[in-house]
């Protein structure tokens, strides 16, 4: 009795099985680039608020815009760690990020999630040089961060 329990449970995952691998050797889709993108965004804007949070903005009146920045980095950088870690569930839950993936594949979605970090760094440049291209690519995270965020 237990064997044929066994045995009905293993022919119906495999075809779970099977389509997993299939998964797995498919190059990631265009959400899926999306969302390695975006938690390469995250990654990056949620170490820029870390970094506010050790300003030094001293006491002269013209520095309120720095304390307040500093004040509201906490709440900002913990929004983006959620983020980070929805975006992440979402490649993992997907079987994106296993190890057993192609080596090729694995590399290409490091490169998309590589690419939203220096897009956010160029974007949010601390000297000021805005990099307007990497702006605009920056974009096309907010509809995916609001799928996220749900």
């Amino acid at each position: 009795m237990r064997f044929g329990v066994f045995l009905l449970l293993a022919l119906a995952a495999q075809p779970a099985l099977a389509q997993t691998q299939a998964q797995q050797d498919a190059p990631p889709a265009p959400d899926d680039e999306t969302t390695a993108y975006c938690l390469g965004v995250n990654r990056q804007l949620a170490e820029r608020f870390r970094q506010m949070q050790l300003w030094g903005c001293g006491k002269a009146a013209g520095m309120q815009w720095c304390r307040d920045a500093r004040a509201s980095a906490p709440e900002a950088m913990r929004a983006r760690e959620r983020l980070v870690i929805r975006f992440a569930n979402e490649l993992t839950r997907k079987g994106l990020l296993d190890v057993e993936r192609p080596a090729e594949a694995r590399g290409r979605l490091t490169q998309i999630v590589a690419d939203g970090s220096t897009d956010a760094a160029r974007c949010f440049n601390p000297d000021g040089d805005r990099d307007e291209p990497a702006c605009e690519r920056l974009q096309r995270c907010v509809e995916a961060e609001k799928r996220v965020g749900e």
